[in-house]
């Protein structure tokens, strides 16, 4: 019989061992067949034992991994005392203990009452369970001592990506505190040679410098995560730079030509779609040329940014304003016809007269011209773009400082600002 229970235990013992190092290596190749049925997968399994939340699920693995380990330490334990070299009643203690402990976490896990605490992992606490318990089979585990400590190491070594630094710090006093007990009292007990009580002390500093290395380790860890998010804040501005620089324009902060396409043909889309009509209006800054000539570029650079502001301000969130090229701007009105187009515009030209386009020029005063048309479902935006510009040479032809429509199909109808 105790030839047989001492099999059984081996048995488990190595059953555990396999079933985890498998389950380990499916996880870590991502095995998953997708022609194995539902069934045979085990998501059924995961579900009635774990949860089907998905994130108690995963605090769940992590919690049947260090239940991997405490069995281990357990089946272990019991190995020793069925062998006899292990006290049989401190083993049946120890065994009865860590069950009931292990059984309360995880019937805190599974009903979810973990997650009314701050840290619904509960790690911590988990942690210094383990600790506890490894402290107390190294104080009765006779020549399996060692066990208890690779034990130690190996959730020490787990916690480490997720524990924060004080947290570890506070697990490693513990182990040290606990273990150093441990280590002294078996020192101190009855028929221990000179030589155990030395191999208590080499066991106990060699822990301390393994604790003391761990946690150096998750400070260089923690540094180095938290450069690597600082060149992640980098990089992301950088990147959001880029994409400013590639979609707008650097002196109006207008978005550019390019990206003005992308929206229009997005809204061309939208248009076919959804059947509503869009406007576009090509806008010229009226003797542009004269202001470089007359106050220079710095002048001239400040009104096109005033301009540009002018216009954006007079527009709808909805509407789109571009520049387009030198001291052209294309205006995108969504869901408006040309005579709400023209009058928003007529109202942005009065704006911009009493604007001080330039600090550098206090007196200085522009207009501009524009020419407005619809889109017309289904032909090019070229098209589209062209009669609007046709519709701008008309109005600078008429005397500028005006908005000239252009319907598709029809001659142009002019309107003085």
């Amino acid at each position: 019989m105790e030839a047989l229970l001492q099999t059984a235990l081996s048995l488990m013992l190595l059953g555990l061992v396999v079933t985890v190092t498998l389950f380990a290596t499916a996880r870590l190749l991502r095995l998953n067949p997708s022609w194995l049925p539902g069934w045979m997968r085990f998501a059924w399994l995961s579900d009635w034992v774990l949860s089907r939340d998905s994130r108690q699920k995963a605090l769940g693995r992590r919690f049947l991994v260090a239940v991997a380990n405490c069995l281990a330490g357990v089946l272990a334990l019991n190995v020793g005392a069925a062998h006899g070299v292990i006290d049989l009643e401190a083993s049946r203690w120890f065994t009865g203990a860590a069950l009931l402990v292990t059984l309360g976490f995880y019937l805190v896990m599974r009903s979810g009452l973990n997650r009314r605490f701050a840290d619904p992992t509960l790690l911590e606490p988990q942690t210094w369970a383990g600790i506890g318990f490894l402290a107390w089979g190294y104080l009765i585990g006779g020549p399996g001592r060692p066990v208890a400590l690779l034990l130690l190491v190996a959730i020490l070594a787990f916690s480490m990506g997720s524990t924060p630094l004080r947290q570890l710090v506070r697990a490693c006093l513990l182990s040290g505190l606990l273990f150093g007990a441990a280590m002294w009292q078996v020192a101190r007990s009855e028929g221990v040679t000179s030589a155990e009580v030395t191999l208590q002390v080499v066991y106990f500093c060699v822990l301390q410098l393994v604790l003391v290395t761990l946690c150096l380790l998750v400070g260089q860890m923690n540094r180095l995560q938290q450069e690597a998010h600082s060149h992640q804040a980098e990089l992301s501005e950088a990147l959001h730079r880029i994409r400013e620089l590639a979609t707008h324009d650097d002196l109006t902060g207008l978005i550019n030509r390019r990206h003005m396409l992308e929206r229009l043909n997005n809204e061309k889309h939208r248009s076919i779609r959804t059947g509503r009509r869009f406007c576009l209006a090509m806008v010229d800054i009226d003797h542009f040329k004269r202001v470089n000539d007359q106050f220079g570029h710095g002048t001239g650079d400040q009104v096109l940014a005033q301009v540009a502001g002018t216009i954006a301000a007079g527009l709808r969130e909805t509407d789109v304003v571009a520049r387009w090229g030198g001291e052209e701007f294309l205006v995108m009105f969504t869901d408006t016809d040309q005579d709400t187009a023209t009058r928003v515009l007529s109202r942005i030209q009065q704006a911009l007269s009493r604007t001080t386009v330039a600090d550098s020029a206090p007196q200085l005063r522009v207009t501009f011209s524009a020419g407005v048309t619809s889109y017309v479902p289904d032909e090019m935006l070229t098209r589209t773009i062209d009669r609007a510009d046709r519709a701008l040479y008309a109005a600078k032809a008429s005397g500028r400082n005006r908005v000239v429509c252009e319907p598709a199909g029809s001659g142009t109808q002019a309107q003085a600002a």
